[in-house]
């Protein structure tokens, strides 16, 4: 039997388990990773206490970039992980074995191109000639790549600049660029900077997001605890539809911006249900051969043809809907 169906039967096999009532079970500790970033459901779950309401034992670990992490889920420090597109992927290339089992935002909507107003850059086709600034090897860079492809554009007719995401609102306030591609809050510091908005990255067809990750060692010991983590989801799915204000202040707080921003960013990034990622229509359903299988393949090629990722990915590997599915036969 391989892996995967292993950890799917195991799954499948604690659903009844689950949905027994009066069942005490001590709880179940649960290693989670995460970045400050708008992290809506997650910072709910957590502010609120949910994991521990479902009975779950969290302990969090904070990182601000992707290798440190990378190297927790390698030497099995972690056993949950929230990662963007690209640093799931990367992560995926150098052999960590983890299962993409929920979406949480589709962060595409707020990832995109802000121009200057003085840069006479008002559609993608005024892009030709001009200095955009980027950071190389992520979704940014690859929305960068999309929007100008959209235009009939190619990076050979724009000066693009690599620079880290923190850099940028100065290059962008100075005038070293006339533009930028990146993701907030730095689209909404580089627009009180004054610029605009030109496009998003969802407008150009690229769907990328906000997953959450777990190790297939620790499901396979644990097969009850991503079913518990899917409850917790659901619960703060609930909590968030009814009052997002926690999950404002947390992201405002991990930013570092107002809550006014904060409640913006919040608000253009639709949050995704756990019944739309086991629908095959959804734009980023988590069954085999779904759109998030294709977006994340998308991806790895883009950082393989790059020169980013060493070794090609499998998306098909990656991504997992029947945890989902499971924990739906439940309620």
């Amino acid at each position: 039997m391989n892996r995967r169906l292993a950890v799917v039967l195991n799954v499948l096999a604690l659903t009844a388990i689950l949905a027994m009532p009066g069942r005490a079970q001590p709880p179940l500790v649960v290693r989670i990773a995460w970045q400050p970033y708008n992290a809506v459901i997650f910072y709910t779950a957590r502010d609120l206490k949910i994991f521990e309401r479902v009975g779950l034992q969290p302990e969090y670990t904070r990182f601000t970039a992707g290798p440190p992490q990378f190297a927790a889920f390698q030497s099995e420090s972690v056993d949950v992980g929230l990662f963007g597109t690209a640093g799931m992927v990367v992560g995926a290339s150098q052999g960590l074995d983890y299962r993409n089992f929920y979406i949480q935002i589709l962060s595409s909507y707020a990832d995109g191109l802000v121009a200057r107003l003085d840069s006479g850059i008002t559609r993608l086709a005024d892009l030709r000639g001009k200095r955009i600034g980027y950071m190389r090897g992520t979704s940014a860079h690859l929305g960068l790549i999309k929007a100008l492809q959209s235009v009939g554009l190619s990076p050979a007719d724009v000066t693009m600049i690599h620079m880290d995401v923190t850099a940028m609102t100065p290059a962008f306030a100075k005038g070293d660029v006339h533009a930028a591609y990146a993701w907030e809050p730095w689209i909404s510091r580089m627009q009180e900077a004054g610029g605009r908005v030109i496009v998003r990255s969802h407008d150009v067809g690229l769907n990328t997001s906000d997953h959450w990750v777990a190790r297939v060692g620790w499901v396979q010991r644990n097969p009850r605890g991503v079913l518990l983590l899917l409850k917790a989801v659901d619960l703060a799915l609930e909590e968030f539809r009814r009052n997002p204000g926690v999950a404002i202040k947390a992201t405002a707080e991990n930013l570092g911006v107002s809550e006014v921003i904060a409640r913006r960013i919040v608000e253009i990034n639709p949050v995704v249900r756990l019944e739309q990622l086991v629908d095959p229509k959804f734009e980023l359903s988590l069954l085999p051969g779904g759109g998030a299988q294709r977006m994340i393949q998308e991806v790895g090629d883009f950082l393989l043809r790059e020169g980013i990722i060493r070794s090609p990915i499998d998306a098909s590997k990656i991504v997992e809907g029947s945890y989902i599915q499971a924990y739906l036969r439940t309620k």
